[in-house]
């Protein structure tokens, strides 16, 4: 598991994780979460 707060805070960064790579994830429903309810200011 690799912190991922400084990519995800940063306005100009897209990650791109197919299902089978996010199903090693220990966090995969916040991420899914995360990106789901993104902030209007990211303007994705």
């Amino acid at each position: 598991m690799n912190p991922g707060s400084a990519i995800q805070l940063h306005e100009h960064v897209t990650v791109v994780v197919d299902e089978a790579a996010a199903s090693e994830l220990q966090l995969a429903d916040y991420y899914r979460y995360t990106y789901a309810n993104k902030p209007d200011w990211q303007g994705i």
